[in-house]
């Protein structure tokens, strides 16, 4: 269990740095479907009859349009004897895809449009922190009254005045 987050973890941050998250995540659902409905493909994967050197020629040559990258993932869940636990690597690689996704989603709410400036003032102090360029959404709700909140994947970060006098309300309450 332990090496399927590993083997997960290692080609998550690899197609990270070079960008392919999602166009390797699409070949990666294609990779579930042919080992769940082709019997064939499956069959390949997991015979015994086939070393693995002839394993990875044969899933080389009938992926050759796919992602090199996703080549030698496979090559090397094969050649490591780790073909059962693939479905379950491709599940862990899908969870932190989509929680990378999630990440790179920010919204911001203000009481006011915030001018250009600011935007982009906002923009690249996240874009720094997160170390990448997120899409951000910018909503305005005069309910918070002034100040900013934040919604980063499943994290708020509220600092806007209206949460600041609920909280002194509640401070005052339990006086």
């Amino acid at each position: 269990m332990k090496n399927n987050y590993k083997y997960a973890k290692t080609f998550f941050e690899l197609c990270k740095k070079i960008d392919t998250i999602s166009s390797i995540q699409k070949q990666l659902q294609s990779i579930v479907y042919l080992f769940n409905k082709v019997s064939a493909f499956r069959l390949v994967l997991i015979t015994k009859r086939l070393n693995h050197d002839q394993k990875v020629d044969i899933i080389s040559k009938s992926l050759h349009s796919f992602d090199p990258l996703i080549i030698e993932f496979l090559s090397i869940i094969i050649i490591n004897n780790h073909v059962n636990h693939l479905l379950n690597i491709i599940s862990r690689f899908n969870n932190m895809a989509h929680a990378h996704s999630h990440m790179n989603n920010i919204e911001i709410t203000t009481a006011k449009k915030l001018n250009e400036a600011d935007l982009q003032s906002v923009s690249h102090a996240i874009s720094q922190k997160l170390n990448g360029s997120p899409k951000i959404n910018t909503l305005v709700d005069s309910n918070i009254i002034g100040g900013i909140k934040l919604r980063v994947g499943n994290n708020i970060f509220d600092n806007s005045i209206s949460y600041q006098i609920n909280q002194l309300k509640k401070t005052l309450h339990n006086m």
